[in-house]
């Protein structure tokens, strides 16, 4: 099927998974460490939450750890792409793009 022929819903370049992990963050310039949740991911992004406020074009290094021995844990730098605040949970919502996979 063509990408042109797909749903709206379905036109992304990568397929979007549902997730439910943990994740830890850094600033890329910075040293202290952040924790919030992956709600999604994709080939090309995430979407976390946290309670960390951060600002468009903010650039961080994700750490997914992993479920188990076979895997090794998903290392990311990312770039804030979308900030959506959720004031009745006192969360952020992140749009981030996957930028390089670091090893």
């Amino acid at each position: 099927m063509a990408l042109s022929e797909r749903s709206y819903e379905e036109k992304r370049g990568f397929i979007r998974m549902k997730v439910d992990t943990m994740v830890t963050f850094t600033k890329v310039d910075g040293k202290e460490r952040y924790e919030g949740r992956c709600r999604n991911l994709s080939g090309a992004g995430m979407l976390l939450e946290t309670e960390k406020k951060l600002e468009p074009g903010d650039r961080l290094r994700v750490t997914i750890p992993s479920e188990g021995p076979d895997f090794s844990p998903l290392d990311a730098v990312v770039e804030v792409v979308r900030v959506t605040p959720l004031p009745d949970l006192h969360f952020f919502r992140l749009g981030v793009v996957i930028k390089k996979i670091c090893n």
